[in-house]
Parts: C-alpha cells; structure tokens; sequence
C-alpha cells in the first residue's frame, strides 16, 4: 500500500471504527511496506514477529514482523484536518 492508501486506512480505522489499534505485519524482507509502516509511526518489537502458519518450515515467504501503532501514540500527520490524538 503506498503513503497515502495507508495513511487514509489508518484516519478511517481510528476517526471512523473507533480503533484503539492499527496492526500491521508483512514479510521481513518486504522494505517498502515497512517503510510506509514506519513513516506512519508504527513501532516494530521483533518479539512479536511470527511465522506464518499456513506456510511450511524452511518457506522464504514464512517470517513476517508485526507493526502496531495505538490511537494516542499516532503522529499529527496521520491525524485527520483539525484533530488531535
């Protein structure tokens, strides 16, 4: 997803749905959706990162990491015009 899909996607799950959550995950080697998570200030904890169950032991595809960002901690940018977290 790029920048802007993302940061909407984050506005509606907030301003909208009333989130307390936005989780993320992707591939390790996936740098351009990490990127985008962490420009929208997801955090990454690499103890949370997991494999994926439907795939088998040994597939390059298996390891993927979590992003989360909670309501309070989203930055002004992923704010909607005239909100404050």
């Amino acid at each position: 997803m790029k920048p802007k899909g993302a940061r909407a996607a984050v506005r509606f799950g907030f301003d909208v749905l009333g989130l307390p959550e936005i989780v993320s995950f992707t591939v390790t080697g996936n740098r351009r959706s990490r990127a985008v998570m962490e420009r929208l200030g997801m955090t990454h904890d690499p103890r949370e990162d997991f494999d994926h169950p439907r795939l088998p032991p040994g597939h390059a595809l298996r390891r993927h990491v979590l992003y989360r960002l909670a309501r309070e901690a989203r930055p002004i940018s992923a704010q909607g015009p005239g909100q404050t977290s």
